[in-house]
């Protein structure tokens, strides 16, 4: 007699690859204060191009240096009596760059946010595989086979065979951020070196898969 609901056991797997990284990205922002509108707008610009050209000088091409959010608006404080009033304005200039020489990365973050000068806020730091295909596909089969691991125990604790797979679903993929990076000021006297230590880049990924029991 043939079974038309055949028994199924459903099981996921995990994977995770690991590589060090080769880019690091960072943000940061040119950020003025200033009495009027014009002041604010022209400082943080000057900030942004001087933190422009010290990457520029270490190697960072234009285009690995991008403008990610303009804003300029009047900052205001309220008081008894006299309601909101506009105490100045302030002006944001936000960065994203990138930079791939992993040996100079914290020489060349230093001397940009000493050239930017106290308008310069570092947002932070993260540290990426920037083509991280080959990961996916160590993680992908380490997950696959985590989950016939798991499914022939299952079928095995029930006394019955795997038979075909009924249908696989891959979810969860994607790098998993590094731990913080450390970063320790080294005494300078013109631009600091940020000693800054990567770790490891983690991709993972996860399947859900469903087999007949035979």
């Amino acid at each position: 007699m043939t079974e038309t609901n055949p028994s199924i056991v459903s099981v996921s797997g995990t994977g995770t690859a690991s590589a060090p990284p080769d880019a690091m990205r960072i943000r940061l922002a040119a950020s003025a204060f200033r009495p009027t509108l014009a002041a604010a707008l022209a400082d943080s610009e000057s900030a942004a191009a001087r933190v422009r050209a010290a990457f520029a000088a270490g190697g960072v091409a234009g285009k690995d240096a991008v403008t990610q959010g303009l804003s300029v608006h009047a900052e205001q404080v309220w008081t008894e009596g006299k309601g909101n009033e506009v105490t100045g304005y302030r002006s944001d200039h936000e960065l994203l760059v990138t930079t791939r020489d992993m040996d100079a990365a914290g020489r060349v973050l230093g001397e940009a946010l000493v050239a930017g000068g106290d308008d310069v806020r570092l947002h932070g730091v993260e540290f990426v595989v920037e083509d991280d295909a080959p990961l996916l596909v160590e993680a992908r089969a380490a997950a696959w086979r985590d989950a016939v691991a798991k499914a022939e125990q299952i079928a095995g604790l029930a006394g019955r065979p795997l038979g075909r797979v009924v249908s696989v679903v891959e979810g969860g993929v994607g790098a998993m951020p590094p731990p913080m990076p450390k970063m320790r000021m080294m005494a300078a006297m013109a631009a600091p070196d940020m000693a800054v230590e990567p770790g490891g880049v983690d991709v993972h990924v996860s399947l859900a898969v469903h087999w007949e029991l035979e």
